[in-house]
């Protein structure tokens, strides 16, 4: 099996990731098939070498900060809610409109364009 180049921006973004708890060094292992004969020994490597990079972290999310982002997911499922219901709305009218000018063989829709 090819061994697969992990590049140094890979391996920062891989430390972060176990840094931060979104990744175990297993998972780690796995995920990026790592071929080393200590794929354990080499990701501590990896965390001694790259950890010292300039790491950026953003300050705990305040309760009221907290409390603005629920409410503004809150008001995004709310107007996703209002959307799909204006979609089916329209589907249903132009449905009707369909069967309408079909039925009555009449024209309800105005041709869009220039009047002459």
């Amino acid at each position: 099996m090819e061994e697969k180049t992990i590049s140094k921006a890979e391996k920062r973004w891989i430390v972060r990731e176990i840094q931060s708890g979104r990744m175990t060094i297993g998972q780690a292992r796995e995920r990026f098939e790592l071929q080393s004969k200590n794929p354990v020994s080499l990701l501590k490597n990896w965390i001694r070498q790259y950890s010292s990079d300039i790491v950026l972290t953003l300050p705990v999310m305040t309760e009221k900060e907290k409390q603005k982002l629920d409410a503004a997911h809150k008001r995004l499922r709310q107007l996703e809610k209002q959307l799909e219901d204006a979609q089916m709305k329209n589907i249903a009218l132009e449905t009707m409109i369909d069967i309408a000018e079909e039925q009555l063989k009449i024209v309800i829709r105005k041709k869009s364009g220039p009047k002459p």
